[in-house]
């Protein structure tokens, strides 16, 4: 039996600019996930309701109808192990807070230092491994 250690990386990344739902996808594939993306609540509602995640990145201001604590609120409802993370261009503090009501995982802002990003993606999913 070999020490690498193996969980599943199904990420839906939710974000209503297009520019970074065309690029953040391909740089979280290069690193082993399998990404779905929505680009608004209803559409990030209907992959929630048809897919298990293990990851949720999801953009704060995602446009009406919605934002993203919905989609926090859906996924967790679906799948309470799922790991949710916080991704906006206006961070401020009573939005953390909100964050911490919501029981986020992580909260970065926008432009996110990539590395640090996924660090975070991977520590997050490996602490939530069964033992």
């Amino acid at each position: 039996m070999n020490n690498v250690v193996s969980y599943s990386k199904r990420l839906l990344f939710v974000d209503d600019e297009d520019s970074i739902r065309a690029m953040l996808p391909l740089i979280l594939q290069g690193h082993g996930f399998d990404v779905k993306t929505a680009a608004s609540v209803p559409e990030a509602l209907q992959e929630i309701q048809s897919s298990k995640f293990d990851v949720l990145l999801s953009d704060l201001n995602i446009g009406e109808p919605g934002d993203g604590y919905e989609v926090i609120r859906a996924v967790r409802q679906a799948n309470p192990g799922c790991v949710a993370i916080i991704l906006t261009a206006y961070p401020y503090v009573e939005g953390a807070v909100e964050s911490i009501r919501h029981e986020i995982d992580d909260y970065f802002a926008k432009p996110a230092d990539i590395d640090a990003l996924i660090a975070t993606l991977q520590k997050r999913l490996a602490a939530r491994l069964p033992y």
